[in-house]
């Protein structure tokens, strides 16, 4: 079993060994100290005794005096400079497990489900600190693996009652006898029921995305792959025109198909319910970035809520509030950037690869 000290014992050792280690060097200063200043005037009068000469005059007061403030001068200098190195680099040295350990928790991502090994350190408190952060990080993982879990199977869970509530009132609607008030009844039923199945759709995809489900990718050309889904965006159009912008003659960015597709419509289609009637949607695409723009009637929106979960403008907004979120999940997905910014009655929504 490793033996771990506290981290000021350690640094307290250090920094005693540290001016041991700086004395025991400065040993030939204090010597040649006390033979040019204390003992200087001694050895002249032993000289001159050996040799029968008369015992010269001695400055033993200024010479003592001149020697205690070099002494002095040399022990503060050593003492700064063990605490130069102590703070500078043995320091360094020992709060190096401490570094690591942050750089494995900055790196951490709940949504990539592998806890980071922490380095092993025989300090105390950071042997401590490792324990605390590993168990903290393991009940987060459990939590959120449970938590997407559930949505999943919730999810798949729901969607065969929809089904079978859908064709149910399906059936209903053709019966002849229905009068018109039962007839009305049943269409609204119908149009709640689609909505709650697409937003369990929408639900599951989040819950796809977040379980890295969609690993297979492949090289796409964005600006060929516009013009193959411009056919189904003009029959979500509902009259608005849609217009392309093509800076590029290619962008290839390497995705997964089917959550670039989600990728668009969504966008097409938040651009077309917060458009004006007969307004206008641009799709350009620059060297580095899909822009989809449109004009709208609406206010700025609030950046730092619009790709929320269930955000919703106001309560005018159709949808539930999941098209951007998904959005925002597919680009952090595959690692790119979506902006969006108002500018001159335009709403703007940048995905930058």
């Amino acid at each position: 079993m490793t033996r771990r000290t506290s981290l000021s014992d350690r640094m307290l050792t250090q920094f005693v060994v540290c001016i041991a280690l700086l004395l025991l060097l400065a040993t030939p200063l204090f010597y040649l100290l006390t033979k040019h200043y204390y003992a200087e005037d001694m050895i002249d009068v032993i000289e001159a005794v050996k040799q029968g000469l008369p015992i010269p005059d001695i400055d033993l007061k200024e010479d003592i005096m001149q020697g205690i403030m070099i002494q002095f001068a040399i022990i503060v200098g050593v003492l700064g400079i063990a605490i130069v190195l102590t703070l500078r680099f043995i320091s360094r040295r020992l709060w190096r497990p401490f570094d690591e350990t942050l750089r494995q928790i900055e790196a951490f991502r709940l949504e990539k489900g592998v806890l980071p090994v922490l380095p092993e350190s025989d300090v105390a408190e950071f042997a401590r600190l490792n324990r605390t952060l590993t168990t903290l990080m393991d009940n987060s993982l459990k939590s959120y693996r449970m938590q997407k879990e559930f949505t999943e199977n919730a999810s798949h869970e729901l969607q065969t009652p929809l089904a079978v509530f859908q064709s149910r009132l399906d059936l209903l609607l053709q019966l002849p006898e229905l009068t018109k008030r039962q007839a009305d009844m049943m269409q609204s039923l119908y149009a709640t029921a689609s909505r709650l199945s697409h937003l369990n759709r929408n639900l599951l995809l989040l819950a796809k995305i977040d379980n890295s489900q969609y690993d297979r990718k492949e090289e796409l050309d964005v600006i060929t792959f516009i013009k193959e889904l411009r056919p189904s965006l003009d029959i979500l159009s509902n009259g608005v025109s849609i217009e392309e912008e093509f800076l590029v003659g290619s962008l290839n960015v390497t995705a997964n198909r089917t959550l670039f597709e989600s990728l668009v419509n969504n966008l097409v289609v938040n651009a077309i319910r917060h458009n004006r009637p007969e307004g206008e949607i641009k799709l350009r695409v620059t060297r580095r970035s899909l822009i989809i723009s449109n004009t709208s009637s609406e206010p700025a929106l609030d950046p730092r809520l619009l790709f929320n979960r269930f955000y919703r403008p106001s309560e005018k907004t159709k949808g539930n509030g999941l098209g951007l979120a998904i959005v925002k999940s597919i680009c952090d997905y595959h690692g790119w950037q979506v902006a969006y910014h108002y500018e001159e009655g335009q709403h703007f929504f940048t995905v930058t690869f």
